[in-house]
C-alpha cells in the first residue's frame, strides 16, 4: 500500500535529522510528511516513466515527438521535493562537531 511507503519514508526522513531540535521537528513535520509524500509519488512517476518513456516519438518521422503529461510532472514534483529537502535542511541544520574531526593534533 502507498500509505506504507509514505509512513516508512517519514521515519526515514526523521532519523536522518535524528539530533536536529525536536521542537524545530513537530514545528516541521508537515514539511516532512509532505517531503515523504513527494518522495514516493516521484518514484511512481519514474517507474511509470520507465515504461511510457517521457517522450512520444512519430513511428515515420523521429524528428516529430511530443512530450508526455509524466514528464513534465517528473520535473514539477522534482522540483517541489528539492525545495522542501533544502527548507529542512536549513532549519533542522545538525549541531557541527568539529571538536569531533580528529585534527586537533594538527593545528
Amino acid at each position: 500500500m502507498k500509505n506504507d511507503g509514505v509512513r516508512a519514508e517519514i521515519e526515514r526522513l526523521k532519523t536522518e535529522f535524528n539530533g536536529a531540535d525536536e521542537s524545530k521537528l513537530r514545528i516541521l513535520e508537515g514539511l516532512i510528511e509532505q517531503a515523504a509524500f513527494e518522495r514516493i509519488y516521484l518514484k511512481g512517476l519514474n517507474e511509470q516513466a520507465a515504461v511510457t518513456g517521457l517522450v512520444k516519438v512519430h513511428p515515420d518521422n523521429p524528428t516529430i515527438q511530443k512530450q508526455l503529461p509524466v514528464s513534465s510532472e517528473i520535473a514539477k514534483h522534482s522540483a517541489t521535493l528539492t525545495n522542501i529537502m533544502d527548507k529542512l535542511i536549513k532549519h533542522l541544520e545538525l549541531p557541527d562537531d568539529d571538536d569531533e574531526d580528529g585534527l586537533d593534533d594538527y593545528e
